[in-house]
């Protein structure tokens, strides 16, 4: 791999892992049609590290203020004599708590279906099914539209069924922040507590798959400096990609993306047919 083809994979990530259309499943496309034979799951989870910078510096007042409460909590004796009442009564706490619930089924997921999973990294006729998928999934939000106006708290059984979502999005063409978002607006949250419940989530799930595969570094025969460079320019692409999804996400045009995966889905299953 080339720097150059680590760079257009680097902006493809950065791109499509915040706009809801499967950052994985466009990697895996794009390197099916780059030529490259082999899977690159390690350079793929590189790229994501870029993306989760991304992530640090827009929610960092929200994730400097879990870290402080969090280290605070440790040392308060409330935390140990009553934890369910005192993780009720501090907003922070709380936020902890479902993002650490969240990542439970996540977790499993990952580790029970880890092979299955990833044998999917080399198959682009999956992927491109998965993407029309993830276009049905962006509907759902329409759903909640239909029959309720009103917007309801994240409860511990939503960040279960989130973080179900989520690790299904292992698969490549399943957009992780299509289908979490999307699910908790489906459940009632508002469209900022769905964006940041999404992404402050994603953050252990990013890292939890870096640890996995640090014991695969020895492995890649991949020149650090192109793992840089496609890092890097994830990192820059992401931050401005999800700066423009929070503002759609408000204006209430979230769903829209629907159709670019309908669109790529079934252009890539027609390709790869003739």
């Amino acid at each position: 791999m080339t720097i150059f083809e680590a760079v257009v994979l680097g902006i493809v990530q950065g791109l499509t892992e915040f706009l809801p259309v499967s950052s994985s499943g466009h990697l895996v496309l794009m390197q099916h049609f780059l030529g490259l034979k082999e899977p690159q799951v390690f350079f793929d989870v590189m790229l994501h590290v870029g993306t989760l910078g991304a992530v640090i510096i827009v929610y960092y007042q929200s994730i400097w203020s879990l870290l402080r409460t969090g280290i605070a909590a440790l040392g308060d004796t409330n935390l140990y004599r009553h934890p369910f009442r005192t993780i009720e009564n501090s907003p922070h706490l709380k936020l902890i708590w479902f993002i650490l619930l969240g990542c439970i089924p996540t977790g499993l997921i990952a580790i029970l279906f880890k092979e299955q999973l990833e044998s999917i990294f080399d198959k682009p006729m999956i992927v491109a099914l998965m993407l029309v998928v993830t276009g049905l999934i962006l509907q759902l939000p329409r759903l909640k539209r239909r029959h309720a106006n009103t917007d309801s708290a994240l409860k511990g059984w939503h960040t279960l069924l989130i973080g179900s979502i989520q690790g299904g999005a292992i698969i490549p063409g399943i957009s992780r922040s299509g289908s979490t978002i999307s699910l908790s607006l489906l459940l009632g949250l508002s469209p900022q507590e769905a964006a940041q419940y999404s992404f402050l989530l994603s953050i252990p799930a990013i890292l939890g798959a870096v640890v996995l595969k640090l014991k695969d570094v020895a492995k890649i025969a991949i020149a650090p400096s192109v793992i840089v460079a496609g890092a890097l320019a994830s990192f820059v692409v992401g931050y401005i990609a999800l700066r423009i999804l929070l503002a759609m996400l408000n204006r209430g045009r979230f769903s829209m993306f629907s159709y670019y995966c309908f669109a790529v889905g079934g252009i890539v299953l027609i390709k790869l047919m003739l």
